[in-house]
């Protein structure tokens, strides 16, 4: 971002360790509010020159490190969790939005007034929920509660005769909770509640009542009467609705009661907000993908094609600058458009380097987190987006069905992206490739992945750089400062006058909010994921790998960029992430991204599969074989002339195996120089006829010999 000052930057003072954070910046840039989150005060209005002055010389460093932003997945949130943060949010999402007016102090007197008479809190809460707001990267994710910090999470605390919870505020006690009271309960919530019927709670707590500790005695009229114990022998309708609360969702109450359908339409969660944000650079991005005509081949085996990629653009609404692009093998899908985002907010002369485009930060200068996002139904409304709605608060908005008009900036880009580049390469499928006797471009394929990316990347700069946007509706201010209507000019003046939307927030919170999520698997080899094998330091200093191997494998939560797979990330309870690295023996994998892995993978079994056949043949000509040699064997063994008894067999085995090692060396030996003379010959040859006394102090040396010569002259 080239240090310049924008929403949500921290800032480190040299000289007193105090971090500030950048709540807002006028249009102008004359001036901007920030809060000092060291001493929590309100929040400051300053010069934005002078901001820009103490940067460059040092009195303020901008720090990229964001400890107070909590990126946490919407699934790792309990209900309690997200009802806590979703109560405070809508008390107090009106007050924060009203933008510049509640950092200045007389109109926020007059704004927390009319909050705190609407919504029943005191100043004094409304103050803490602001200060947090503001400490915690101006997101819905602040108002997350920190049960993590407080005592005995999860665990229940058994039943005694001392009561537990809270005193009674009017006086008088009650039961404790049992295993057998919270049986009652569940009993009557399945029966009286979580039906059809739509029974209220109290009403279930009442059935409870009548069904489970009333009790009937018949009184001196004859009439039956119901008669309950004490109070304090009774459980309270606030330990049933705890109860209620601490083993149920609310989903699962609504979907029971009113059926799948009624919660999707009617309960489903609401985001973003039709009027909010200013008409700027990075006010509302549009996205939309396609799948390109165009066939590529694999950078493991050029021979090898693996169809059309998936191409991804996002484009600024006011400026019509394409600000992220993604082409690969993911999608369309919520995996494609994270890494489109994360492409539009991260830093675009790093990206272009990796495929070997040489840029400056003013040729591309889209840096940051938008406002809004304008998708389709589809990617933008996957339980995915959610975290990245709640972590870096921006609205998502989907355009209806078949209503495609509503994003006709992007797919005015599509159709010029077609047009200039995609027809003239190989492989470009054209209009007559499902025409019978048409020609299969399928073939054509001469393009990688990256080469098209790179080629993708030199028609983005074109077209923010240099392509005159004919249509373009200017403004007068824009007509008056004679604003050339090319997408980096418009982009420019928009910074300049309008401010912009964009926010800062740190690269790997970025990442962490948008990339897909998947359990990978701690073996004895690595972490295993899509067999893809892993290593970090906290396994390797944990002994990871040696305990699964002695107790078996477990599973472990990941984040990944499926356009990289080189690193993973395995996430932590707390939040924290662990970055591991491909396994020394796996280096073919090497940014490598995921589509291309599993294709490799995919090939691989194939390969396995066509050469099983073969191998098959193979083994059974190898068991007829052996079949022979054992026929052989036995055919023989039915010819020995002079049967054995089976203890004479058996007890000379060492005399046997002497003998037939020493026949086995005079085969294997070799013959060096003898004239022709064979291994057995001088063997014979050098065996005395005298200097023995007879064969019989020589037994086996006789046999030998004998042996010998039966072989001679057989040859």
């Amino acid at each position: 971002m080239n240090n310049e000052v924008v929403e949500n930057m921290l800032l480190r003072a040299n000289d007193t360790d105090d971090v500030l954070r950048v709540l807002w910046v006028s249009r102008d840039k004359e001036y901007a509010y920030v809060f000092n989150i060291t001493k929590m005060s309100m929040p400051e209005l300053v010069s934005f020159k002078e901001l820009q002055t103490k940067i460059a010389e040092g009195l303020l460093v901008v720090q990229t490190d964001d400890p107070f932003l909590s990126v946490v997945l919407e699934d790792v949130l309990s209900d309690t969790e997200k009802e806590h943060r979703d109560a405070i949010w809508r008390l107090v999402e009106s007050v924060v939005l009203d933008e510049p007016r509640i950092y200045i102090r007389s109109s926020r007197t007059e704004i927390m007034s009319l909050a705190v008479a609407s919504a029943g809190k005191d100043l004094k809460t409304f103050h803490r929920y602001l200060k947090t707001y503001w400490q915690c990267g101006k997101t819905k994710n602040a108002f997350i509660p920190k049960f993590s910090k407080r005592g005995g999470k999860g665990k229940e605390r058994a039943a005694s005769e001392i009561k537990r919870g809270r005193p009674s505020q009017y006086g008088g006690t009650s039961i404790n909770v049992d295993t057998e009271t919270r049986a009652i309960f569940e009993k009557a919530i399945k029966k009286h509640y979580l039906n059809s019927n739509e029974h209220t709670l109290q009403y279930a707590y009442d059935m409870m009542i009548v069904e489970h500790y009333a009790r009937y005695v018949t009184g001196p009229d004859g009439k039956k009467k119901a008669e309950l114990p004490p109070q304090e022998k009774l459980p309270t309708i606030r330990q049933f609705r705890y109860w209620y609360h601490k083993t149920h969702d609310e989903k699962e109450a609504i979907s029971k009661r009113k059926g799948e359908t009624k919660f999707a339409l009617e309960s489903r969660a609401i985001t973003g907000k039709s009027d909010f944000g200013i008409m700027g650079p990075g006010a509302k991005y549009q996205i939309d993908a396609t799948v390109g005509d165009v066939y590529l081949v694999s950078r493991f085996n050029r021979a090898d094609i693996i169809g059309r990629p998936v191409i991804y653009f996002i484009v600024d609404v006011f400026s019509r600058m394409v600000a992220g692009m993604y082409v690969g093998l993911e999608g369309p899908s919520w995996a494609g458009a994270m890494m489109a985002l994360a492409n539009a907010m991260g830093d675009k002369v790093k990206y272009c380097a990796e495929y070997g485009v040489a840029i400056s930060p003013e040729e591309w200068p889209c840096c940051g987190v938008p406002g809004a996002i304008l998708g389709d139904r589809g990617e933008m409304e996957s339980k995915s987006v959610e975290t990245m709605i709640n972590t870096l608060n921006v609205r998502v908005e989907n355009a209806p069905p078949y209503r495609g008009d509503m994003k006709g900036i992007i797919e005015q880009y599509f159709n010029t992206t077609n047009e200039t580049a995609l027809t003239r390469l190989p492989g470009h499928v054209k209009p007559d490739a499902r025409e019978r006797g048409g020609k299969d471009y399928r073939l054509d394929a001469k393009l990688d992945i990256n080469q098209l990316t790179k080629i993708l990347i030199q028609c983005v700069l074109h077209h923010n750089n240099h392509h005159l946007l004919e249509t373009y509706e200017r403004t007068e201010d824009m007509i008056a400062d004679g604003v050339v209507p090319i997408p980096l000019e418009i982009w420019n003046w928009g910074i300049t006058h309008l401010s912009g939307a964009l926010r800062s927030f740190p690269e790997d919170k970025i990442k962490l909010a948008l990339m897909p999520t998947d359990t990978a698997s701690v073996t004895a080899k690595g972490i295993r994921y899509r067999n893809i094998y892993y290593l970090c330091d906290r396994a390797v200093s944990e002994y990871w790998f040696e305990t699964a191997r002695s107790k078996g494998a477990w599973k472990v939560d990941i984040s990944f960029d499926p356009r990289n797979m080189t690193t993973i990330y395995i996430r932590n309870a707390d939040g924290t992430t662990e970055k591991c690295w491909l396994s020394e023996w796996q280096k073919k994998y090497n940014r490598k991204t995921l589509d291309e892995i599993l294709h490799l993978l995919e090939m691989e079994k194939a390969l396995g599969r066509k050469n099983s056949s073969k191998e098959m043949a193979a083994k059974v000509e190898l068991s007829v074989a052996i079949d022979s040699v054992i026929s052989e064997a036995e055919e023989m063994a039915r010819q020995t002339a002079v049967p054995k008894a089976k203890s004479e067999r058996t007890q000379n085995i060492r005399n046997n195996r002497r003998s037939e090692k020493t026949a086995n060396r005079l085969d294997e030996a070799f013959a060096v120089g003898n004239g022709g003379e064979t291994a057995e010959e001088t063997v014979t040859a050098s065996v005395p006829e005298s200097g023995c006394k007879s064969e019989e102090m020589h037994p086996l040396l006789a046999e030998i010999k004998q042996q010998l010569e039966e072989r001679l002259n057989e040859k």
